[in-house]
C-alpha cells in the first residue's frame, strides 16, 4: 500500500511541476508530465493486480480428485454340503413307489435324526402334529404311504401310532440280521407275517383279570382315562411299580388297572411281568 502511495504522490508532483526557464514550443503544446503520470499510475495498477491474482488464484482452483486404493473383491465362502437344505433334498430324492428294504413293515427301527421326529395323523406336512419321539427311541413300522416317503410307526414307549417322515430309522442293536459269509455285508432279515408284533422285554406275559404285575418298561407308563392314546392322562407309573389287572378293552391293547393307593385307570397292554 505504501508503494501505491508512493507512486501516486510522485504523479500528482510530476503534473504540478513547473515549467522554468527556457521555454520552448513542445512544452506549451504537449502535456508531457500527464502522460509519465498515467504510465506509472497504470504500471503500479498492473503490478498490484498481479500480485492480487498471484495470492488469490490458489484458492480459486478446483481440488485436486482423491486417489483412492483398487478395491480388493472377496470370494464368497462355499456353501457347506450338510446344510439342513441339503438334507432335505437327499430326503426329497427317495424313491417315490415301492417300500425301503432295510425296514418292511413289522421290522424295529432306532431313531437317528438328531432334532428327533414330529408324529402327524396324516402321512403329511400338513397333518395334526401328535407328538414327537426322541433320538435313540425304538419304534416299530407299521406300514408305508403310497409315495414312500412316510412311515406309520408304533411306539415302543406308549404305543402311540402315527405317521413320520421315513428314511429317519436305524438298525437296533440286537435285532434279528440273517446270518451271511465273512466277506459278504450282513443282510436284514424281516420277521415272519404271522408275527408282527415287536419283541417286548424278557418276562411279559398277558395277565388274567385279578392278578397282579409289575411293570417292565424302563422309562414308565402313562395312566390314562380311557382306552385310548388321546384319553386323558391321570398320572404316570414308573418301572418296578406292583398294580393289579381289572379288566381288558375290547380290541385287548389296553388294561385297566389299579395301583398301591387305589387310583384306577388304563395303561398300554403288554407291559406287565406276573409279580
Amino acid at each position: 500500500m505504501a508503494f501505491v502511495t508512493s507512486f501516486l504522490g510522485a504523479e500528482f508532483w510530476i503534473a504540478n511541476y513547473p515549467m522554468r526557464g527556457r521555454s520552448s514550443p513542445a512544452a506549451n503544446g504537449f502535456p508531457f508530465g500527464t502522460l509519465v503520470a498515467l504510465s506509472i499510475s497504470v504500471g503500479a495498477l498492473a503490478a498490484l493486480g498481479w500480485q492480487v491474482w498471484q495470492f488469490t488464484a490458489p484458492l480459486l482452483a478446483p481440488p485436486a480428485v482423491p486417489q483412492f486404493p483398487r478395491a480388493v473383491r472377496i470370494e464368497p465362502l462355499p456353501r457347506p454340503t450338510s446344510s439342513p437344505s441339503a438334507r432335505a433334498t437327499q430326503r426329497e430324492s427317495l424313491p417315490t413307489t415301492g417300500t425301503p428294504p432295510a425296514f418292511p413293515p413289522g421290522s424295529r427301527g432306532r431313531v437317528i435324526e438328531p432334532i428327533g421326529l414330529a408324529i402327524r395323523s396324516e402321512p403329511s406336512a400338513d397333518g395334526a402334529y401328535q407328538g414327537g419321539i426322541g433320538v435313540g427311541e425304538t419304534v416299530t413300522v407299521l406300514e408305508y404311504s403310497a409315495d414312500g416317503r412316510w412311515q406309520r410307526v408304533r411306539r415302543e414307549l406308549n404305543g402311540q401310532e402315527g405317521w413320520v417322515r421315513a428314511g429317519n430309522l436305524g438298525p437296533v442293536e440286537g435285532a434279528a440280521v440273517a446270518s451271511a459269509p465273512p466277506s459278504a455285508p450282513p443282510r436284514v432279515e424281516s420277521p415272519p407275517k404271522s408275527t408282527p408284533s415287536p419283541v417286548r422285554p424278557a418276562g411279559e406275559t398277558r395277565l388274567a383279570p385279578g392278578v397282579r404285575g409289575r411293570v417292565i418298561e424302563p422309562r414308565g407308563l402313562a395312566l390314562r382315562a380311557t382306552p385310548e392314546r388321546e384319553g386323558a392322562y391321570i398320572g404316570g407309573l414308573p418301572m418296578d411299580e406292583v398294580v393289579t389287572v381289572l379288566e381288558y378293552s375290547a380290541d385287548g391293547r389296553w388294561q385297566r388297572i389299579r395301583r398301591q393307593n387305589g387310583q384306577e385307570g388304563w395303561v398300554r397292554a403288554g407291559n406287565l411281568a406276573q409279580e
